[in-house]
């Protein structure tokens, strides 16, 4: 390249080096009386580089005349935008500009002195709006009037008045001095200046409306964008980039899918989510469609090492595992046939693979709940470590924060590094007896301090406390004010907790606001039947009377007791009267409880139980009788203990228990003392006086009195035997035998019979049988005859009985046979379901019995359809037998929510066939269990607590009396499927159920379910936008609403606490909420130019004013409770805040700590800490610092510990992604 030559045309200036325009300008400005600039465009950069050199003093005003105009390619794409204002467009560049230099305090003053000099009239601006604008013009007058020589110098070419066209830029520009030249030039200016018009006012308002100025209200507009990229943006933004979210649309319905969302952003701020849906109303579909975007890579901040696959298990009672293995790993709807199942002990493990089985998706696990809550710590932290999301269903089982299943749940909560892990919660009961229900369930997936309510501030520990206090003083004085503080709080916590974590509908709700949901093109139906209840008790004979009456008189002196020998010798109810508030009921006690209810199940359960009961008293009896002289030390009694223990699977026995029950907590180490003890408490009553005695013989007179004991109830349970015994069918003097029970881990083979006298039996052939032969006695019951049916009941026991039962009978009734019986095979179509049938069997049979609903006509080819199916509740969740026409509730459970649940097998979302619901109604069976109950009653006066609390529901509201009990059950037994769950639903979870879902929810499904299948748009759609930087982005466009809608997100810390979107209009000021779905208005309006940009600016600051509300809000909203030792310490940390120094991160988030872990956490391992290592001292009620830095290290190493140190600070910081002007 030639070198230029600096000596040639000295009046042409490009910028290089020695002809930089802005000598030129400098030089000039100073000179002159008077200067004109004709240009494109100008600012602040341009000013600032002449400020210095302006002239002293002005003989003329204006000074500085500016003539502004359309350039050549600026606003070429803006002049093709409907609406095209040039003045709009100049002031939107300008503040646009402006906002977008990060302006030092010499550079603001500079802006004043532009605002100053323009209001000053020395600057003057005008635009000119006509033609465009090509040339560019410094004219610079030293003597305006003179008439000979040249009046001044004229600079023409192609600079802009900006820093780049003065310096940098590759210009052209040429010096002209020559008399005509200039005054040719000042003519051409003027003429054009009368033509511009004036925007002297414009520009002083630009400089306000920027917000640049540090006493300016107004915020930052962004930068200007086209409306689909706007709207990309804010989707993208919205959704955290998780945009595409419909994914199970062919399976899911609408209300699943919104709730699938919802589930998926509560896991991504709180870690953990609550699926409280009602009955029917496909939980496990939800949490199974959450794995498959987990499995297949959705959700990759979950994973605390994204090279690793995703892991789920699925803690779960152990009579629903194959039906969730079936759902998630066998059905057509998740991940059926791609599976590899692995050994790895009492954890039965899957690989998933995708489609062509070819790449690994992750690890899908199913653990007993059984064997969960006994692992050890050891177990439980390996458990943590290997697993990402847990799911844990029935989680009502979980609620009572003092058992160990609890405890080892909350051990899953993080792994080694604090990473947390995923909580998916299932029940469709989350509150029966407490608030506390509730709270502990969401412990589970919170740390001590609550780290995702702290940050959104809200101090949910004092929510729930202000709660069980004022429901404590309400139950002592029914007060009008307590009442009222009482359901403002409870509003309190439904809005700001439970509307949070948890996913709660039911049917009422989902029918009023999803009344478009089409199933199969079919409107959604929710059909409600109506239960006809069947009483029995004419059906009862003289033999049958008898027995019940025997069995009324004596069950009560049955005193079960080798339950003593359990160890855990209590079951523990929690009341609600306080938080801490126990009640221990014997387990012998609740035995009694257990077999009135198998009684009232049928005559067979309640033998076998009894049998079963009978033979393991008789195994200790012996046992003892003969070993009893044989001991000689505690060692050898302990190994006869347990040598029976094993022999009368006792361990198994009380693991049933203790899933169903929350059984008292004792360690293995400890048992056997509390044995001895109950023995040496018994030896009191067989000591003779003046008789001295060894603990080992007051152990061996304990154990002659649990001798005394078995026999006694080995005589009553002899007498409740052999009246069974004498009602039972014979043939040739032997009990006639239709099948056995499954032994599995039983102590006894039980056979099944059948019994002259079973009235229940009885009314269920007649409402089955020939309509022609039903007795009138039941005229109120349609007949089920030639119905598909499905009857259930509680107990394994009784679905064998009816099984085989009703197998023989329909064998030998011939009127029968075209129904029942198979023309091919001459099976009785009759199937039988219950949890310790294999998943292949099981769904063979479910098949078989629903071939439309489950794609069984395969299986009906080659075995034959069912028309009867008796199944236990393992079918009353996760199936689909909507092929049936009737169900019959066999016994009664006591939550009505279990009868909600049979029924929503066959009362399928969608199903428009009548269902008949047939519910027998015990009479005598349940005076049994009354008298039970009333026994009971005098051992703990708040029967709700056994029969309506722990884990059964009859009346959560009305207190619970002996007297009623009867009538509860009654009642219930006749309401409708909607009406139930009503009933099942407590007063207190009542007044935190949503009036239905938050309308933002179901517009984040309309939103994504348009973007996806509307406008059918796909991942690449949005990779232009995932890369912009996070700043406000803004566009214009047609529409007559004339309002401005904004983004807003709210941070504290890290966490994104909050997202809303506001509108107002500059007419009214007023502030609305809207929901995004008002981002398709930026689809739907077409492009324009910017307009009214002050009008735009003045709606954003009235809008920034209501975020700032918001932020205040949100600080008021935080005001942890904090008292005590902690509370001093802070205070006296605080004091000394200035010796942080270095260390001051640390300290921040020290200070952090104490000020949002709760009063009552930690002090009993803090205080001895500090003191212990002479770092503080205590005076009375203060803390004396003596080692401040060595105080911080100690805290933040003990906060670090316990996986507090994520909140670095509680200052609210708002993000403002975006608006748009709809004008």
């Amino acid at each position: 390249m030639e070198t230029m030559n600096d000596t040639l045309a000295p009046n042409v200036i490009d910028n290089s080096p020695n002809r930089e325009l802005i000598s030129v300008l400098k030089d000039q400005i100073g000179k002159s009386k008077e200067s004109k600039f004709a240009i494109g465009y100008f600012f602040l950069s341009g000013f600032s580089l002449v400020r210095e050199d302006f002239p002293d003093s002005y003989d003329n005003l204006p000074f500085l005349k500016i003539v502004m105009g359309n350039e050549t390619t600026y606003l070429t794409k803006e002049e093709l935008v409907a609406g095209y204002d040039l003045r709009e467009l100049f002031k939107q560049r300008m503040i646009e500009d402006l906002q977008k230099k990060k302006l030092g305090e010499g550079q603001i003053e500079q802006l004043r002195t532009l605002k100053e000099f323009v209001g000053n009239n020395i600057i003057d601006v005008k635009l000119y709006e006509g033609s465009r604008l090509h040339a560019k013009l410094y004219l610079f007058l030293t003597d305006p009037d003179e008439k000979y020589t040249s009046p001044g110098l004229g600079v023409v070419g192609s600079s802009n008045f900006t820093s780049d066209g003065l310096t940098k830029n590759k210009e052209l520009n040429v010096l002209l001095t020559a008399r005509e030249e200039v005054i040719y030039l000042n003519q051409w200016f003027d003429n054009l200046w009368d033509e511009a018009s004036e925007f002297r006012e414009d520009l002083i308002k630009v400089i306000d409306y920027s917000g640049v100025l540090p006493e300016s209200p107004y915020p930052q507009i962004g930068t200007l964008v086209d409306p689909q990229t706007l709207f990309k943006y804010l989707v993208y933004q919205w959704f955290e980039g998780r945009v595409l979210k419909l994914l199970k649309r062919d399976i899911l319905m609408e209300f699943q899918i919104v709730g699938v969302m919802n589930a998926v952003n509560i896991l991504n701020f709180y870690n953990g989510v609550i699926l409280a849906d009602s009955v029917g109303l496909g939980k496990s579909f939800m949490a199974s469609a959450v794995i498959e975007e987990f499995l297949n890579g959705k959700h990759p901040d979950w994973l605390a090492n994204n090279g690793k696959e995703p892991s789920v298990l699925l803690i779960l009672p152990p009579s629903i595992i194959s039906q969730w293995e079936e759902l998630l790993l066998n059905s057509d709807y998740f991940f059926k046939g791609n599976k590899k199942e692995l050994r790895s002990g009492y954890i039965r493990t899957y690989e998933v693979y995708e489609d062509y089985g070819e790449k690994l998706l992750g690890t899908i696990a199913f653990l007993s709940l059984g064997i969960f809550q006994n692992m050890k710590e050891g177990e439980v932290d390996r458990l943590a470590e290997k697993y990402d999301l847990f799911i844990l269903d029935e989680a009502h089982r979980f609620r009572n924060k003092s058992t160990r299943r609890h405890k080892n749940a909350r051990k899953l909560l993080k792994k080694s590094d604090n990473f947390p892990n995923k909580f998916m919660l299932l029940t469709a009961t989350p509150l029966n007896n407490s608030i506390d229900d509730i709270f502990n369930l969401i412990r589970i997936f919170n740390d001590d301090r609550f780290t995702p309510f702290t940050v959104k501030g809200i101090p949910i520990a004092d929510l729930m406390k202000q709660y069980r206090d004022l429901k404590k003083e309400l139950r002592k004085r029914d007060d009008d004010k307590i009442r009222k503080d009482t359901k403002k709080v409870a509003t309190e916590i439904k809005q700001k907790i439970l509307d949070e974590i948890m996913v709660s509908r039911v049917r009422k709700y989902i029918m009023e606001q999803f009344k478009d949901i089409k199933v199969d093109g079919k409107p959604l139906v929710f059909k409600d039947p109506k239960p006809f209840s069947l009483e029995y008790s004419p059906f009862y004979t003289r033999p049958y009377g008898e027995l019940i009456d025997l069995v009324t008189g004596k069950i009560d002196d049955i005193l079960f007791e080798y339950t003593k020998l359990y160890g855990s010798r209590f079951v523990v109810f929690e009341g609600d009267d306080d938080e801490n508030g126990k009640h221990y009921i014997e387990i012998a006690d609740l035995f009694k409880l257990l077999l009135g209810k198998r009684l009232e199940s049928g005559i067979y359960p309640f033998e076998t139980t009894l049998r079963r009961i009978y033979e393991k008293e008789k195994m200790f009896y012996n046992i003892f009788k003969i070993q009893i002289d044989t001991i000689f030390s505690e060692d050898s009694l302990r190994v006869i203990i347990k040598d029976a223990m094993g022999k009368a699977k006792i361990k198994k026995e009380l693991e049933e228990v203790s899933v169903e029950y929350n059984v008292e907590e004792q360690d293995e180490e400890t048992w056997y003392d509390r044995l001895v003890k109950i023995l040496l408490e018994y030896s009191e009553d067989l000591k003779e006086e003046g008789v001295e005695y060894s603990q080992l013989d007051e152990i061996k007179l304990g154990l002659n009195k649990i001798l005394q004991n078995l026999e006694s109830d080995l005589r009553i349970m002899d007498t409740i035997l052999e009246k069974l015994d004498a009602i039972k069918e014979r043939d040739n003097g032997e009990y006639k035998i239709y099948g056995k029970i499954p032994k599995e881990d039983s102590i006894i083979e039980l056979p099944i019979y059948r019994y002259v006298s079973d009235p229940k039996l009885s009314a269920l052939k007649q409402i089955i049988g020939d309509p022609s032969q039903k007795s009138d006695k039941l005229e109120n019951v349609d007949s089920l005859n030639r119905k598909k049916i499905i009857i259930f009941t509680q107990y394994k026991d009784t679905a064998y009985y009816l099984y085989h039962n009703l197998q023989d009978w329909a064998s030998r009734e011939t009127g029968l046979h075209t129904w029942l019986k198979d023309g091919k095979t001459d099976l009785i179509k009759i199937g039988l379901v219950t949890g310790d049938i294999d998943t292949s069997t099981k769904m063979n049979y479910l098949k078989r019995f629903a071939p439309v609903a489950n794609s069984g006509y395969a299986e009906i080819e080659r075995h034959g359809e069912l028309e009867i199916l008796i199944s236990t509740d393992a079918l009353s969740e996760g199936v689909n037998l909507q092929d049936a026409d009737a169900v019959v509730n066999y016994d009664l459970p006591w939550n009505p929510m279990v009868i909600v649940q049979r029924v929503g097998r066959v009362n399928r979302i969608g199903n428009e066939t009548d269902v008949y619901v047939v519910n027998f109604m015990p009479a005598s069976e349940i005076e049994v269990i009354v008298g039970i109950l009333s026994k009971l009653k005098e051992k703990i006066s708040d029967i709700t607590l056994i029969v309506g609390k722990e884990t059964k529901i009859l009346s959560p509201d009305e207190e619970i009396t002996v007297e009623t009990f009867g009538e509860k059950i009654k009642d219930y037994s006749q309401l409708s499927i909607t009406e139930l769950e009503q009933y099942g639903i407590s007063e207190d979870f009542e007044k935190f159920l949503p009036e239905g879902m938050p309308q933002e929810q179901v517009d984040e499904y309309k939103l994504s379910n348009i973007i996806q299948y509307e406008l059918g748009m796909t991942d690449k759609d949005f990779e232009d936008v995932k890369d912009m930087e996070d700043e406000p982005y803004y566009t214009f466009i047609h529409s007559d609403t004339g309002k401005i809608i904004s983004v807003y997100e709210f941070y504290r810390d890290r966490y994104k606490i909050m997202k809303r979107v506001m509108s107002t209009t500059p007419v009214s000021n007023e502030i609305s909420m809207e929901t995004p779905l008002v981002f398709l208005d930026l689809m739907k309006g077409s492009a324009r130019s910017p307009e009214k940009i002050e009008s735009a600016i003045t709606g954003l600051k009235t809008l920034k004013n209501e975020t700032e509300n918001i932020v205040e809000d949100l600080k008021e909203q935080y005001q942890q409770e904090q008292r005590g030792f902690l509370y001093q310490l802070y205070n006296a940390l605080l004091v000394e805040r200035e010796k942080a120094g270095e260390f001051k991160d640390r300290f921040t988030i020290v200070m952090t700590a104490l000020q949002t872990i709760p009063y009552y956490e930690y002090t009993r391992e803090i205080k001895p800490k500090l003191t212990e290592r002479n770092l503080i001292e205590l005076n009375r009620e203060n803390v004396i610092v003596k080692d401040f830095a060595g105080t911080v290290d100690t805290l933040f190493d003990f906060f670090r510990a316990q996986g507090l140190v994520d909140i670095e600070s509680l200052r609210v910081r708002v993000k403002h992604p975006g608006w748009w002007y709809e004008v």
